[in-house]
């Protein structure tokens, strides 16, 4: 009996926060927020471009937005201009860069980057960056700050251009992501938007976005900047969806954002039932509302391949035909050796790029496993290598000019990332006598 009053107890406030958490949600209503009319609501239109006259309206309004004297301070420090929504900013675009999974030597577009500042974040992450968009006021402050905070090193991977109004200035298939953040719902001409982002990206390319989504219209920030002849509208996820898809993308994955700490926040001994297993602690409405009111999501070109461009994980089986080898000072001989891949990841022959493609690798050790050459040998696979498939690899190596016993250590390399030993694979190798 005293354990069930305890664990009423406990309960009891749970309940209380449940109730008071679903008050918060006010008004918010959507067709298929709710379940009944979500079932039989129409899908809605796609997004449609505004008239040329008007689009060049709103675009001179979001040029000279830029150019107001009193807040170059304000452009100058953002994300951090608003202390009371900066946590919520850098999650949300850490969010974005984990569902993305950006590599060095990547080539993005930030389009829509405003003063620059996630453009910046993003060549630190070693990718190519090209920041655009429509006012040169604000690109030319994106500059200012680039050159105050990133090294000569960073600073050259980083561009801004300006926006056109219509192309992109980009050769077909020239990036491999598109980023957009908090932006989209600005654009005058979203459709024509995005057929270029489909047309720019390549074959595996990603359009990765985060949004203010439903309901930002109607705040206080976007009133103000409406003012200013700003384009502020509502982001429809499943329209934004169907658009893309009409625009020649082939599907959404959607990120889980989340909740706002102010929403809902459980006391320790309610998260620990919570992680027991009483799901309904945390209402499921919130997290609907936090996907529909602050999207992330990626959009897909093509069909989602995960390569040693953008590897998840690396692993491989190497089979020698031989243990043991012996030639004289400065001899060539060959080294044959089939190769099994183990994992998702699909390794390229050749990525068109300094990093990302796969070889058949060798260390030379000396008789105490010291190592004599980290490179000692390289060869290209035949072809791309998906997973389950076997390949055969001849590798020709030189014996070294000192006699003695040495150990040939096979194993796979990433070019420019990491070999797979470092990932846990198994090596291979083979003992080579030199007289």
């Amino acid at each position: 009996m005293a354990d069930l009053k305890r664990t009423l107890s406990k309960l009891l406030p749970g309940v209380k926060t449940y109730l008071v958490a679903w008050s918060r949600l006010g008004q918010f209503r959507l067709p298929y927020f709710r379940p009944v009319q979500g079932l039989f609501a129409s899908p809605p239109a796609t997004l449609a471009d505004r008239p040329a006259s008007e689009t060049d309206t709103i675009n001179v309004s979001s040029e000279k937005y830029f150019e107001q004297p009193g807040l170059r301070e304000f452009w100058h420090n953002r994300p951090f201009s608003h202390a009371d929504s900066v946590g919520k900013t850098l999650e949300r675009f850490g969010h974005l860069l984990s569902t993305l999974r950006i590599q060095p030597g990547d080539r993005v577009l930030d389009f829509g980057c405003g003063t620059g500042w996630t453009s910046i974040m993003l060549a630190r992450t070693g990718a190519e960056v090209v920041g655009m968009d429509i006012a040169p006021a604000a690109l030319h402050i994106a500059r200012e700050v680039a050159d105050r905070e990133l090294t000569p090193e960073t600073r050259a991977r980083l561009d801004f251009r300006t926006y056109s109004g219509t192309d992109l200035d980009f050769a077909d298939g020239e990036c491999d992501f598109v980023v957009v953040f908090d932006a989209f719902h600005h654009f005058p001409n979203p459709m024509t938007i995005l057929k270029e982002f489909h047309r720019v990206l390549s074959p595996q390319g990603r359009f990765g976005f985060a949004e203010p989504g439903v309901g930002h219209a109607a705040s206080e920030i976007s009133k103000a900047e409406t003012e200013h002849g700003i384009l502020e509208e509502d982001l429809d996820l499943e329209q934004f969806y169907r658009s893309a898809i009409a625009a020649g993308f082939e599907g959404l994955e959607l990120a889980i954002p989340a909740l706002e700490p102010e929403i809902l926040t459980l006391p320790m001994d309610r998260m620990r039932m919570f992680l027991r297993g009483m799901s309904w602690l945390v209402p499921q409405d919130f997290l609907r509302k936090a996907i529909l009111t602050g999207p992330i999501g990626v959009f897909r070109k093509g069909a989602y391949v995960v390569t040693s461009v953008n590897p998840r994980t690396l692993a491989a089986e190497i089979t020698l035909s031989v243990s043991r080898v012996a030639a004289k000072t400065g001899e060539t001989l060959r080294i044959s050796a089939r190769v099994r891949n183990h994992t998702e990841t699909v390794w390229l022959k050749d990525s068109g790029r300094d990093r990302g493609f796969v070889r058949l690798g060798a260390h030379l050790l000396n008789g105490e496993c010291g190592l004599v050459d980290r490179d000692y040998a390289r060869v290209a696979l035949p072809r791309d290598v998906a997973k389950g498939d076997v390949v055969e690899v001849d590798m020709l190596i030189t014996a070294p000019d000192e006699t003695g016993s040495y150990t040939v250590e096979l194993d796979m390399v990433n070019e420019g990332m990491c070999w797979f030993a470092q990932q846990g694979s198994k090596t291979a190798s083979v003992t080579l006598e030199v007289t």
